[in-house]
């Protein structure tokens, strides 16, 4: 069966590889036609970046990813043959701070003379924030503009646990470090409350400021109507949420009389593929999304991303041994993870920097390990809405013996030493055990805020006060010293440049590290990768590696910030 895989494989890539040739090759592939559009749809998973070896993207067509959209507005901006661009504007797993992003980089495109239409089938808080950052606003007739007040809820799992006779044995630093919480509590306490709460009023204004600014209201006037929704779509017309009501054929219509009359429209996949950034400096881009562990970077059997410390200290070793590069960028989208592997990250940070700039671009959350692989950067750039600092430690395991007396199964053991049990999941820490992860936990949270004061210039006792856990808003940790500025990857690239001296009107060479896979790098490692043909053992290969992390003695991982609605 595997060598009937393998055969079908090839054929499928033989297929796949004439296409490509064929559409890179042909006489038009590179043509940008006058009184163009540039398109937009945005809806369902989006990556931060294209996946850099993804074989199934290039064969299929990977979605647009954040990089992609900012820099294709980017091109745009100064490029005569683009007149316009038309989204259409779905429910996605873009956070606050990217759309942040992505409204700001609109307000350029706007700013420079080019015009904006935004189409909605159905409207949230989420869409609506981005769409309405378009000049033009459409709503599908007989929808529903479904905007309202936020809110944010957490599920308790305490009560489950108990049921099922399992005892979370866990223990933190810091008052607001509540991430075990919904392990231990079955509700807020005051510490997670104020700190959830906090965050979701610092969310929801800025969400009111920016549609008060795109609707050209006062924010007084946005945040009542808002209180007022869900609105159909002749309320949010009357209301003047919204400009037009039309389907989606009258939409292109509306968008080529914009245009006046001309019908060329260009994906941002396919404008990015026909020109080219330029510039003589460069200046590279580390990314570093997900959980931080040990190890090479990979997905979780989930689809998730995973950040492995080994992969982004090879990626920073790679800027540093190449002379062209300038300056670098390390791109972070993580709620933390083990702080011995954060450490790893931040040491090849500090080797780094004492070559070139190293300028922090936070993206919806760098927080806990999040923020430790970012405090010694020479900058720090955080989105409004960027969930970040959690300052804090935590580590302990779940007790199963319950469970398994509830199943009827029983567990004995042997022993050489008392401390043999620390990680056994079958009894809870004894008082020395428990002592002693304790006293590494506070060595662990002393390094953290050590690290943040060195790093941000800022009194200990300061930043001791200001941690505890806690998680902010960009906007206010920029008030608090833990930022020094709002903006997305354009600002930290003006912040990248001003350190490195390259002047402000030079555009520069973004290097994303890993550099992208070429299609027949791609295709060699499909073909003699033994995952792809025996997923059995990539399972039993994440089952191991979840069974070691769940020994590490102690993480920095972010708190229990709920999704916000």
């Amino acid at each position: 069966m595997k060598k009937i895989a393998k055969i079908v494989l090839v054929l499928i890539v033989l297929i796949a590889v004439v296409e490509i040739v064929v559409l890179s090759f042909g006489p038009f592939s590179k043509r940008v036609e006058k009184n163009s559009v540039l398109t937009l749809r945005i809806e369902g998973a989006i990556d931060e970046r294209t996946p850099h070896d993804s074989f199934v993207g290039t064969l299929l067509g990977s979605s647009t990813s954040v990089s992609d959209m900012i820099e294709a507005l980017d091109r745009a901006s100064t490029d005569p043959r683009i007149a316009g661009m038309q989204m259409e504007v779905g429910e996605s797993t873009l956070g606050i701070a990217q759309i942040q992003q992505l409204r700001r980089k609109l307000g350029e495109f706007h700013r420079a003379g080019k015009f904006s239409i935004a189409y909605l089938e159905f409207g949230t808080n989420r869409s609506y924030y981005l769409a309405s950052a378009g000049q033009t606003v459409v709503l599908l007739p007989t929808s529903l503009l479904n905007i309202h007040g936020m809110m944010t809820s957490t599920t308790f799992l305490r009560g489950t646990f108990d049921k099922l006779g399992i005892y979370p044995d866990f223990y933190h630093i810091g008052d607001y470090k509540n991430a075990t919480n919904i392990y231990q509590e079955k509700k807020y306490t005051p510490a997670h409350r104020e700190a959830d709460q906090a965050l979701l009023e610092d969310l929801y204004n800025q969400y009111v400021q920016g549609v008060a600014e795109s609707r050209r209201i006062s924010p007084v006037e946005a945040g009542q109507l808002i209180a007022r929704g869900p609105f159909s779509s002749p309320e949010a017309l009357a209301a003047k949420l919204i400009d037009r009501v039309a389907y989606a054929d009258e939409f292109r219509d509306l968008v080529d009389k914009k245009n006046g009359g001309h019908n060329s429209r260009v994906s941002v996949k396919e404008y990015l593929n026909r020109t080219e950034r330029g510039g003589l400096s460069k200046v590279a881009v580390i990314l570093a999304s997900g959980m931080i562990l040990p190890g090479k970077s990979a997905n979780n059997p989930f689809g998730e991303e995973m950040m492995g410390a080994d992969t982004i200290a090879e990626q920073f070793k790679s800027a540093r041994e190449d002379d062209s590069i300038k300056a670098v960028i390390l791109r972070i989208d993580s709620p933390g993870g083990a702080a011995f592997a954060s450490e790893v990250i931040r040491r090849e940070l500090l080797l780094t920097k004492k070559q070139m700039p190293v300028v922090v671009s936070m993206s919806n959350v760098a927080a806990s390990g999040g923020y430790w692989i970012a405090m010694s950067a020479n900058r720090i750039v955080a989105e409004p809405g960027t969930i970040t600092g959690s300052i804090g430690v935590l580590s302990g395991k779940f007790n199963l013996l319950g469970l398994y007396e509830k199943l009827g199964l029983t567990k004995d053991h042997l022993v050489t030493a008392e401390n043999s049990t620390f990680d056994w999941s079958f009894q809870n820490f004894t008082p020395a055990q428990r002592d002693s992860m304790q006293r590494y936990m506070h060595e662990i949270y002393d390094n953290f805020i050590r690290g943040v004061a060195e790093g941000r210039k800022m009194d200990v006792a300061a930043v001791d006060k200001i941690a505890q856990g806690r998680v902010w808003s960009g906007e206010r940790a920029r008030d608090l010293g833990l930022v020094d500025e709002l903006g997305g990857l354009d600002t930290a690239i003006s912040s990248a440049k001003k350190l490195a001296n390259i002047p402000a009107g030079e555009k520069v060479d973004l290097v994303y590290l890993p550099p992208p896979k070429d299609i027949f790098q791609q295709i060699h490692d499909l073909l003699n990768n033994t995952e792809t043909f025996s997923r059995p053992a990539s399972v039993q290969h994440w089952l191991a590696r979840i069974e070691a992390f769940a020994r590490v003695p102690a993480w920095t991982l972010l708190p229990a910030v709920p999704e916000i609605q």
